[in-house]
């Protein structure tokens, strides 16, 4: 009997013991379950107050010239253009988000001028990107965020500027005709070329003009019917036109196989040495010959 009891005593002992380890195990679980769940809690809360909001204020605006819409390229951003387009540079100098610190972004106005963006309210300083424009550069234009706000017309000075603008089209020949004048006075900026752009997207510009055809008159020409003042000058008339029926075989080619039932598009553009961004006509809408 004294060792049956022994041994029943010794598997009790046992028995305890693997349930003393058994609970320990799960309080142990338990214990490191709720450290880890409390960690993150304090991660999560962590994150919400250190993150930065969405800016809800939509600032807009527009480019002007005497109250006239500067006419930029149809496609930009630099995804498309390669880091060359009209660009103004915002900065936030103060406000209740520390957004400021983190330095200027940028915002691509479109052709006719507009631009529109979401700002953290504050103080902020634009300024357009340097060698870009068809205008002057200006930099440190003051204005402050409270909510969605319209800064209105941006004024600025062209380097050249069209008048008159007017356009004829027949038996395929598309002419352009117009008075270029020269509002900025810096004498460093002179006429480059005029350039016709046809492409069969409504966005002609110097981009999509890659599948379409470009013609470029260098200033001083006077020959042919083509007139463009020189480079040196304050301007004067100038005519240019594009004879489609001589288009290329390849500018044809792309011309039909990517545009609408010989539906084409044209612009002109007044290019400024030195500078990257051309002032644009209007788009004219074209039928192939």
């Amino acid at each position: 009997m004294a060792g049956y009891l022994i041994i029943q005593i010794g598997t009790e002992i046992r028995v305890n013991n693997y349930h003393k380890k058994y609970i320990m195990k799960k309080k142990n679980k338990i214990t490191f379950l709720t450290m880890l769940l409390a960690a993150a809690s304090l991660l999560m809360q962590s994150c919400g107050k250190d993150n930065l909001k969405y800016p809800t204020s939509t600032i807009k605006g527009r480019i002007t010239y005497q109250g006239q819409p500067v006419g930029l390229v149809y496609n930009n951003g630099d995804i498309l253009t390669g880091g060359t387009t009209s660009q103004l540079l915002f900065q936030q100098v103060k406000g209740p988000q520390n957004r400021y610190a983190v330095g200027e972004f940028g915002v691509y106005p479109k052709h006719d001028g507009t631009f529109a963006s979401k700002f953290y309210n504050g103080d902020y300083l634009v300024r357009v990107n340097p060698g870009r424009s068809p205008f002057q550069d200006f930099s440190n234009k003051p204005f402050t965020v409270n909510g969605d706000a319209n800064l209105g017309d941006i004024e600025v000075v062209p380097y050249w500027w069209m008048n008159n603008f007017a356009t004829t089209y027949a038996g395929g020949v598309f002419t352009a005709t117009f008075n270029l004048t020269k509002p900025s006075a810096d004498a460093t900026k002179t006429l480059q070329n005029v350039n016709i752009y046809i492409t069969p997207t409504n966005l002609p510009d110097a981009v999509s003009a890659t599948v379409g055809a470009t013609r470029s008159f260098a200033a001083g020409v006077n020959a042919g019917g083509i007139v463009v003042p020189a480079a040196v000058s304050t301007g004067g008339p100038v005519t240019v036109r594009i004879d489609l029926n001589t288009l290329s075989t390849g500018e044809k080619q792309f011309l039909r196989a990517l545009g609408g039932n010989g539906t084409v598009y044209a612009t002109v553009a007044v290019k400024t040495l030195n500078i990257n961004d051309a002032l644009y006509s209007d788009v004219i809408k074209l039928q192939l010959p």
